[in-house]
This record gives C-alpha cells, structure tokens and sequence, in this order.
C-alpha cells in the first residue's frame, strides 16, 4: 500500500480468477468444516487462502427480512454486496435457549454467502462465574459453522472502562477452542494510543466508529477536526494500534444515537448523502482500511422501512449505488485484495490530497481523495503516456510526459486506471 502518510509492508497475491470466486470446561480440538479465516502477519485478511475484503453491516438485519416490494431482503443485499453482518443475541441476552436458536439466523445468512460475526456480548465478561461455561458451549456450538467469519467481542471497551485481563482470558479460551476465527473490538472515536494498546491482547482485528454527519457536524469526535476527514485520522490511529500485525477496518454512518430524535429530542434526524459516504468509504481505504463496516440500519426507522426492520430508503438511494463500486464482480474488488503497491507515483497537495494506488496487470489503480480545502489542480508523475481512465465519472484524461492532471474540491474523490511503466523485462514484445 502506498499512501500520503503510512506505508506498509505487502504480500503476495493470487490469480484474480481465484480472487473473485473456562476452567471447568474442557476445550476439544475443533473440527475443520468452517471457513478457516487468517490475519496475515502483516495485517491482511484471508479466507481459505484467499485476500478478503468485506463490507459489514451492524446489526444485521432481521431473520425474516423483506423488501418493501415483499422480495427476499437478504438476496437483495448479498447482491448489492454485503458479505457480513453482525449476529445479536435471539433475546434480551445469551442464554441456553438463545444460544441454540442463533442457527437460525447464521443459516439464514450463509444460504445467500453471507458471513456473520457473532456479538458474544456478556458472554466475554467474566465477572459472571457462568460467563465461562457459557461462552465455550458457544464457540463449540458454532465454530464449524460455514457462516462464521469473526467473533465480536466488547464494544468500545476502553470508552467502556471495561478490564483488559477479562477480555484477554475470553480471548484466550476463543482461540483455544476455535484457532480457525479471529477476535475483533470495535473502540469508540475516544482515548488516545496509550489507553487502547493494551486492549490489543485481547484482539486480532481492529476497528472504530465515527459518524461525522451530525447537527453540530462531527459531535460524535472529541477531537479538533469536525469535518468528514475526521474518518481517515481515526482509520489512521488504527493503522498506528495495529502495529502492522492486526487487521484494521472501520465502521461508517448508517445512522446513530447522536442524530436519533428517539434518544434525545433535540436530536436531528440525518444521514450522510452519497457524496458525503463515498468520501467517507474512500478516505477510510486510502488511509489503510481494509475493508468497512456500515451502522445503524435499523436505527430511526420510519413508516415502511419500521415496518420491516430495515433502512430500504437510505440503502436503495446511497449505499446500493455507493457499494456497486466496490462489491465483488465490481472491476475495483481485485484491486481492493491486491498486493499493496510500491510503485514510484508522485502526486501534488499533500497533506490536502491523499491517495493510495495498487497494481492489477498492467495498470496503476489510484484512488485520491481531497481533505477540506480550496479546490486545487493535482499533478501525477510517473506513469506510462496514453488514457487514464476516471472510473465511475465517465470521463477520461491523458498522460504525457509520464503525467496527469486533475481538479479536486474539497471531499472530492477520483479513482483512475492508468497505465504503470514497466521494467524492461515486461515489456510487450515488438510485432
């Protein structure tokens, strides 16, 4: 990955035909029907040996999920791209009976390819003497399940003040019974480097929520910048916590409690445009995600999408359009799971600009996105002459000269297919 601010190591990739295709308990060795899910040493996720990149959606929607037309809500969205989605308990908590009707709804899913990540919730808090017991019958429950991809545990448990060792012992008793499925936390937009490193050994993956779209803007962060770009430095404290040996990905605004009037009344009810989320999803990949997670889909609905349980209106306007970019089939998902790039692009603005570029056959994939700021005119040097494609603009450019130019606005993002240079031995053979 090459991008304006960190870099980090690569690794090999795979033929793109491949790529799109408790005390008292004892802990027996797990059979190998699941998927076998992995976090690389250097960060990166695959799924029996393949580079993954999911886009999630928390919570996940309901077991009889519809759309408003009466159609199979769950066909609708693996369609439109969603690969995961998080698993709640069937009640008010984990108990023997919850536990045993969660097969419903991870069979569910994984009928349409979709993955889930259980919230193991209370189940990780040892504080209860039966949390143990209860939380290994699950992983054992459901460990071989062919829809498992994570298991969630915590929410925001540094913001939470919940204990480090607690959740190192849950983590440690998961992967004794399951080694096939990584742990992840989401942390809130709070604390600093040093309050949420500890919390690291009790995870694999990485993540946090921040959710800019508010009346204030940006109440969401205690931090000074309350603009949209406030997604890409939280992606970025990530990237620093993760130490290049945790997965990272971020949570985006669906929706939340800091614009739900049912929360507070002074509250305005609003949700990001498509400009706003496109912005979000790719400054969130250019600053080191790898891979996203959307919130809030069954928050402050309204008339018929209360009825079902489901933001139709938001998903069919912005995030169905916005996810056609990057969802599986799509031409970028390749370049989403390839190898990061070390290529030698030069490109002006920064710090106002950034980008990230990866390599697919012959071709440079460069995706740039502008912080706040005035408009400016971006200069990319290094590239062989010819068409540089602007993807999903309808517009094309030309390098000469090795370079390119393009006109950014403040939260504009412009993804191009250009033409690398390549070494000698490479070269097309003259006819």
């Amino acid at each position: 990955m090459c991008w304006a601010v960190v870099k980090r190591a690569a690794i090999g990739g795979a033929a793109l035909a491949g790529l799109l295709a408790g005390a008292a308990v004892s802990l027996s060795a797990p059979p190998r029907t699941g998927a076998r899910v992995e976090i690389t040493p250097n960060g990166r996720l695959m799924v029996d040996g393949q580079p993954f990149f999911f886009i999630g959606f928390a919570p996940g929607p309901p077991l009889d999920f519809k759309t408003p037309e009466g159609g199979d809500g769950w066909a609708e969205m693996a369609a439109g791209g969603m690969r995961v989605v998080r698993g709640d308990a069937p009640g008010e908590n984990w108990n023997d009976a919850a536990i045993e009707a969660f097969s419903k709804y991870l069979d569910a899913a994984s009928q349409r390819g979709v993955y889930v990540w259980p919230f193991l919730h209370e189940l990780v808090d040892f504080r209860d003497p039966g949390a143990r017991a209860r939380l290994t019958r699950f992983i054992e429950r459901y460990r071989s399940h062919p829809g498992v991809l994570f298991w969630k545990s915590a929410d925001e448990p540094e913001w939470g003040k919940i204990p480090v060792e607690p959740l190192r012992e849950a983590y440690e008793l998961i992967r004794r019974a399951d080694p096939n499925h990584p742990v992840w936390f989401c942390h809130a937009p709070r604390g600093t480097l040093e309050t949420l490193r500890p919390y690291n050994v009790a995870c694999d993956v990485l993540s946090t929520d921040v959710y800019p779209v508010s009346e204030p803007p940006g109440k969401h962060s205690l931090e000074a910048n309350k603009d949209l770009s406030m997604v890409g430095d939280y992606t970025r404290r990530m990237v620093a916590l993760a130490e290049g040996r945790k997965m990272v990905f971020m949570v985006l605004q669906g929706c939340w409690s800091g614009v739900n009037p049912a929360h507070n009344p002074r509250n305005r009810l609003m949700f990001p445009t498509f400009r706003q989320e496109r912005y979000m999803l790719y400054q969130a990949i250019i600053n080191g995600a790898d891979s996203v997670s959307f919130f809030g889909m069954t928050v402050a609905l309204t008339g018929r999408d209360a009825e079902l349980g489901w933001n139709w209106t938001f998903w069919r306007a912005v995030l169905r359009p916005l996810l056609a970019e990057v969802k599986p089939l799509s031409e970028l998902y390749p370049v989403l799971i390839a190898p990061d790039s070390a290529y030698p692009l030069a490109f002006t603005g920064a710090p106002q600009i950034e980008a990230r570029w990866k390599e697919v056959g012959v071709y440079l994939y460069i995706f740039a996105a502008a912080r706040e700021g005035d408009t400016v005119k971006v200069r990319f040097s290094g590239l062989q002459d010819g068409e540089v494609a602007v993807l999903h603009e309808n517009r094309t450019l030309q390098a000469r000269d090795g370079t390119f130019e393009d006109t950014f606005a403040a939260h504009d993002v412009h993804v191009y297919r250009a033409l690398r240079v390549l070494p000698p031995a490479s070269q097309p053979a003259a006819q």
